[in-house]
């Protein structure tokens, strides 16, 4: 029985992690010979805060935005690297038990200050919590950006009572 256990334990720890997709090049450098860590997949920056007036009848949304950069693969499938910004917040809490779902539209315009670059994300979005996930291809240098959020309620059509929030942030990339 000991011997099925200490089989089982790797092998539980390669299927999570190939399932989960976490430490599966970590794992593959091991078997390559483990003297060198797998080079990040992404890079923490730093967090923003872009909070927003709730297009529902309850308070003000707290957003924080994640700024991340040295992406090496983009979720939008295009090569990298790039800088992501995600933004979350928690489930807000309206009058109403559950207060129903956001239409978010985001509107992201980025500089590349080092090589004067310019360009514009646009990401619509439909949830229950504002949430959403922006990829930027400036290229390498210090980049700018500005975000836009309009952020409405969902009442049988998308984008009642909108509301528009705007913050800035910056990342080198």
């Amino acid at each position: 029985m000991r011997h099925l256990s200490s089989i089982a334990r790797p092998v539980t720890a390669l299927a999570l992690a190939a399932a989960t997709g976490v430490g599966a090049l970590a794992l593959g450098t091991a078997a390559a010979g483990g003297a060198q860590a797998a080079p990040p997949l992404r890079n923490y920056v730093k967090t923003i805060r872009c909070d927003s007036a709730n297009p529902f009848p309850a308070p003000r949304v707290p957003i924080s935005v994640d700024v991340w950069n040295q992406v090496r693969f983009p979720s939008d499938g295009l090569p990298g690297p790039a800088i992501e910004l995600i933004a979350s917040s928690p489930r807000p809490r309206g009058l109403l038990p559950n207060t129903g779902i956001y239409t978010m539209s985001t509107t992201v315009n980025w500089h590349n200050v080092t090589t004067g670059k310019r360009g514009v994300v646009r990401v619509p979005t439909r949830a229950e919590r504002i949430t959403w996930q922006a990829v930027l291809h400036p290229g390498a240098g210090q980049v700018n950006f500005r975000i836009t959020q309009r952020i409405g309620a969902m009442v049988f059509v998308p984008m009642v009572n909108p509301q528009v929030s705007t913050c800035r942030g910056s990342a080198r990339a």
